[in-house]
């Protein structure tokens, strides 16, 4: 697809993660020595996984060309909703038949990349220990129902018990994996009756929010007690103290896919499982003097440099946010987002919205799951250069303008406003980074515009309903009395004003109460719809038409002269009689007039000329009434 290159696709969440980032850097530059194409499927969990919110974000995964795609890689431990993945199963079962490389978790059927971390969980046990003589070491694990939590509790009671120690059953904790139970954690261990000396943390997240939790407390890491993590994220190194942990090398783990589905699309096979190994880092949290200054130096140094991007974009995402309350269109979204202006890793741009019909965006607001059948990016760049782009199938992903013939990498962001989605950002990376620390944020700030415009758009249609049915006859749609008076008083005054003459003219459908006595109020109806038809007809664009009454009906003309009046008479006479001429009906509709030209010179109102129009509109109906008898009659 795409380019006629091999398309591989990856499916992970939370893509501005430290782990994230590694692992799809790798890939994309492995992808790409391959020859070939990267489509980075990703959402956001921070919202949680049973909000609608978090359906919104899901909905990503029904964006996914699994058809088309000739391997596919799942990353699971970054999601963290059961039903997301169970979805995600769902339609790789039903719609993929390419190769699966499954990340960090074993899945039957797939060809999975798994850390060979049967020693970690023991060597941290061993090291507390051995080297700092304790005897009381706990343990916070993750879910129960967590396959890694599973293996790496097993491992410690494992070499507890190698190493004779006891193992209460309140020495083990269960976490989440995430950094919100570690108050709990805290209050548990640091309650024991035989406080634990050290406590093992089956991941970085719970270790470095324990470390914090702890000192909030007043306890000292290591010197109250030791703390050892797993996975050595980023801010592992800027803790303080920095934190002992195990290495994984994500690089790596993104080779050995790349090697994996290299090997298979060549028509060779690959083992089911590939291992990579785990390296102890000791650091200072285990009581162990390692760090220097040196590696605190660049700790301190990467934290400066986040807190300022963390600043530097919340600044420039809340003046976008103020800049958007301004915008009108939804598709004048670029020139409020400005992105070529501050792109940050940003190098192509599609904001790709659902299309159903000619009218404003966003047309289509789909609840979850899926995503309209065809859209159009309404906000374009390549090189951060504006482009204009056809619309295209969405099963297709990018507009033809956007395709290169080189190997593609390309990161595709769904666009909701709660579980209702409008589209997706399709977007590539200029840099080492996929998407800025604060990307979701914007993401965020696109689908709450686009519900604005929308519901904007919604009450303007609304309230331009309401304006017609204020001042719209409803059954001749020309204006009523009171759109009349409003319209053509502001338009008699901007005539005064410019010494232009306008035309005040009133007209009386001849016999609508015979014709509704013989024949009924439909064909009443019908012939004071045909008066409204005859004024339409007879209009020659400067003329405001109502039905002021139930058989009176005005016309005022704006630069009119005398014999561009007579034009007008002329003209709606004449459809008159050529209706009566083709109509098989038993009676005539015709009407008598009268009207005025204003002279801007004499102060006299638009009522007197209505009035006067009125006047001479009767004594027309009178010498005709005299001449002809009933006028309706054939």
């Amino acid at each position: 697809m795409l380019n006629g290159r091999k398309t591989i696709g990856i499916i992970l969440f939370d893509i501005t993660g430290y782990y994230q980032q590694q692992l799809v850097h790798t890939l994309s530059k492995t992808a790409s020595k391959h020859g070939y194409n990267l489509l980075t499927f990703s959402a956001f969990t921070i919202y949680g996984s049973d909000t609608k919110n978090a359906a919104g974000e899901y909905n990503i995964l029904h964006l996914i060309p699994y058809e088309h795609l000739d391997a596919l890689i799942v990353c699971h431990d970054t999601f963290n909703s059961d039903e997301a993945v169970d979805e995600l199963w769902k339609l790789v079962t039903e719609r993929c038949q390419a190769p699966i490389i499954s990340i960090r978790k074993k899945v039957n059927g797939c060809y999975n990349i798994l850390v060979e971390d049967t020693d970690a969980i023991p060597a941290f046990v061993r090291h507390f220990h051995d080297v700092h003589h304790f005897d009381r070491i706990a343990f916070m694990s993750g879910p129960y129902n967590h396959p890694d939590a599973i293996f790496r509790l097993e491992k410690y009671k494992e070499a507890m018990a190698e190493l004779g120690l006891d193992c209460p059953e309140e020495y083990i904790f269960e976490g989440n994996f995430w950094k919100d139970c570690a108050l709990d954690a805290a209050n548990h261990f640091m309650s024991l009756k035989n406080r634990p000396q050290a406590i093992v943390c089956a991941n970085d997240y719970m270790a470095l929010s324990l470390c914090k939790e702890l000192t909030l407390q007043g306890y000292s890491v290591p010197q109250d007690i030791a703390i050892s993590g797993f996975d050595d994220v980023r801010d592992a190194r800027a803790n303080v103290p920095p934190l002992t942990t195990c290495y994984v090398s994500v690089s790596d783990m993104a080779k050995k896919a790349m090697e994996t589905i290299d090997t298979l699309l060549n028509g060779k096979e690959a083992p089911a499982c590939t291992f990579v190994p785990t390296k102890i880092i000791i650091r200072n949290s285990c009581g162990c003097e390692s760090s220097t200054m040196k590696d605190l130096s660049l700790s301190r140094m990467y934290e400066v440099e986040l807190m300022e991007q963390l600043i530097n974009h919340n600044a420039h995402n809340t003046f976008v946010s103020i800049s958007l309350e301004n915008m009108t269109s939804a598709e004048d979204i670029g020139d409020y987002l400005r992105l070529e202006d501050s792109p940050g890793n940003t190098r192509d741009f599609y904001l790709c919205l659902g299309i159903h019909g000619n009218g404003a965006y966003p047309q289509v607001k789909k609840k979850a799951p899926g995503f309209a059948k065809r859209s159009h990016s309404i906000y374009s760049l390549r090189e951060l250069n504006p482009i204009a782009t056809s619309s295209f199938e969405t099963k297709k992903l990018l507009p033809p303008e956007a395709i290169r013939e080189e190997p593609m990498t390309v990161f595709f962001f769904p666009i909701h406003y709660l579980e209702y989605n409008f589209g997706y950002v399709a977007a590539t990376s200029n840099g080492e980074k996929a998407q800025d620390t604060l990307f979701h944020s914007w993401l965020s700030l696109i689908g709450n515009t686009l519900e604005n415009s929308r519901i904007r758009a919604k009450n303007e249609a609304l309230l331009e309903k309401l304006n017609m049915l204020y001042h719209e006859d409803f059954l001749t749609k020309l204006y009523n009395r009171r759109g009349f008076e409003q319209f053509s008083e502001e338009e008699f005054a901007e005539a005064k004003k410019h010494n232009i003459k306008t035309m005040t003219l009133s007209i009386d459908m001849d016999n609508l109460k015979y014709i509704n006595d013989v024949y009924g109020h439909s064909h009443g109806d019908l012939a004071l719809q045909t008066i409204a038809d005859a004024m339409r007809q007879a209009c020659s664009g400067c003329e405001i038409c109502a039905r002021i009454g139930g058989d009176e009906f005005a016309v005022f003309g704006y630069d009119y002269s005398e014999d561009k009046a007579k034009q007008y008479t002329e003209n709606f006479l004449q459809y008159l009689k050529d209706f009566n001429a083709d109509s098989s009906l038993p009676y005539c509709v015709n009407a008598s007039f009268g009207y005025t030209i204003s002279d801007p010179s004499l102060s006299i109102s638009r009522e007197q000329y209505m009035k006067a129009s009125d006047d001479l509109l009767y004594q027309n109906k009178r010498k005709r009434k005299e001449k002809y008898g009933n006028l309706s009659q054939r």
